[in-house]
């Protein structure tokens, strides 16, 4: 009977482990890319894209919605790089990510945070 309790103990911290694992595996790390970095990733996912429309695994309404915000990731990574460059610099940066906003933007394109207008904000 010992040996049953002993091997369910076993059996249960190994499982709590592995689930653990997993969902730790999925975590974002917060890790923030450069823009050519974002460039280059959005540019790998269009590839990726073009392949799985011409293998037929997604449908042309998939395609050219997911297609136009890929193209528009690549897009803006490479004019921010491109300003970067440049020495100008961003003139609006998102305080999280650090991707440029857009004029008269309330939130960041790329992460969702609120545009920080130098005002403490109550919770």
């Amino acid at each position: 009977m010992t040996g049953f309790v002993l091997f369910g103990g076993i059996l249960f911290i190994l499982l709590v482990t592995i689930v653990w694992a997993a969902l730790r595996a999925g975590e974002d790390t917060g890790t923030v890319l450069v823009p050519a970095e974002r460039r280059d990733a959005a540019i790998e996912a269009l590839r990726d894209l073009e392949l799985d429309y011409q293998t037929r695994k997604i449908t042309s309404e998939e395609y050219e919605l997911t297609r136009s915000g890929l193209e528009r990731t690549a897009l803006l990574a490479r004019d921010e790089e491109e300003m970067i460059r440049m020495g100008s610099g961003p003139s609006n940066n998102c305080g999280s990510c650090g991707a440029m906003l857009g004029e008269g933007s309330s939130f960041c394109h790329l992460c969702g945070a609120m545009r920080d207008i130098g005002v403490s904000q109550v919770p």
